[in-house]
């Protein structure tokens, strides 16, 4: 049915590329413009966490869970290193307890279930006991390693025939629904996506003025891989992190927690940190991140929120080799209004989307579909 419409993608971080390959897989035509020569953006420089577990209870946390299951197939069928054993959310404060006894109650979900101390510490020998209270283990929760997933991602597209054009920014959408690179060559589309972050800003800005907008730039680490031996055993979250992420919103006790953080941590939350420890193939550990918002913000990375970053997780886990082998910055569009995924539909047959407040990742393929979808509704 699609075969001869033409789907141009700009951008081919993940969002971009969830596009193509629903897209694809729907018969249509699939060209990709990337203004770099590979993806540099917010796609390779996060934890690679897939995180229902984050998401609100309810169409959220389903998308978010399609998301979940989608990348275990396709990693099985191309060969995408990933590791499915879920996520483990500690409470070393009785708040933050509370939070997470209430998160269970009020319908967390299959897979989420509350483990005491004891059982803790028997199956995650990495979790600090000093305080411990007990914890949310969550199975749905996979880990990626994204400077690796994303080109594996692209070659498998590259097979099923999708074109990428690499080193070629997209400069003007015309209105006879075509674009213009840099180079003064246009492409003719059928339905154009939109998915190239803080560039968007240049082919429509008042339309992404008007969504509300800011950037958001981050600080994270990498370890040195750690002992043959030492295993994480899943993704590993404390305290800080369960104000961060709206699946906690509705839970009586997150007020009080977040009182407590605010007072006890004033350089925390200053920083908006918050920290996540993903362990990669290699054994090395992805830590971080804090949270940083607003235009033309200082260049510099800041040594103080690194160790900020790195004694937040020393509260709740303890890694055989501290030593950190990189550090890099991170960036991402996140809306002011709270919203998860902002979609603009600047023209009838433009799509933009942006800012999916660091759960692209995971709420990346469900929107996929429902935008393949509604252009499947339009070609009919």
């Amino acid at each position: 049915m699609n075969s001869h419409r033409n789907i141009a993608i700009v951008g081919s971080g993940f969002i971009g590329l969830a596009h193509a390959l629903m897209a694809r897989e729907a018969g249509y035509s699939v060209t990709v413009f990337e203004r770099h020569g590979r993806p540099l953006g917010a796609s390779i420089r996060n934890f690679g966490t897939i995180w229902p577990v984050g998401c609100v209870p309810g169409p959220e946390r389903e998308q978010a869970l399609f998301g979940a299951r989608y990348w275990r197939e396709l990693a099985a069928k191309t060969g995408i290193w990933h590791d499915p054993r879920g996520s483990l959310g500690v409470a070393h404060r009785d708040s933050a307890w509370q939070v997470l006894q209430e998160a269970a109650a009020n319908g967390a979900g299959e897979g989420y279930a509350l483990l005491g101390r004891e059982e803790i510490l028997r199956e995650f020998p990495a979790v600090n006991p000093d305080g411990l209270r007990g914890g949310l283990r969550g199975t749905p929760e996979l880990v990626l390693h994204t400077p690796t997933a994303i080109p594996a991602l692209i070659d498998h597209l590259r097979a099923l025939g999708v074109v990428f054009h690499f080193g070629t920014p997209v400069v003007r959408v015309l209105d006879e629904n075509a674009l213009e690179t840099s180079l003064g060559e246009r492409h003719a589309f059928d339905h154009l996506l939109i998915a190239a972050g803080e560039e968007m800003r240049l082919l429509f800005p008042r339309e992404l003025a008007a969504a509300e907008i800011v950037p958001c730039r981050l600080q994270m680490m990498r370890s040195v891989p750690q002992p043959a031996g030492f295993d994480l055993g899943a993704v590993l979250v404390g305290d800080l992190t369960l104000g961060h992420y709206p699946a906690f919103r509705d839970c009586p006790s997150l007020p009080a927690l977040q009182a407590e953080i605010r007072a006890e941590f004033h350089d925390e939350t200053r920083w908006g940190i918050h920290v996540i420890a993903a362990q990669h193939h290699d054994r090395s550990i992805t830590i971080g991140d804090s949270h940083e918002y607003g235009d033309d913000l200082d260049p510099g990375s800041y040594t103080a929120v690194d160790e900020r970053i790195l004694a937040a997780l020393a509260r709740f886990a303890k890694l055989a080799d501290p030593r950190i082998a990189t550090r890099w910055q991170g960036t991402y569009l996140k809306s002011t209004r709270g919203i998860t995924q902002v979609v603009l539909h600047p023209r009838d047959n433009v799509t933009m989307v942006t800012a999916m407040g660091g759960l692209g990742m995971t709420l990346g393929w469900g929107l996929a579909k429902r935008t393949v979808d509604h252009w499947k509704t339009l070609d009919t």
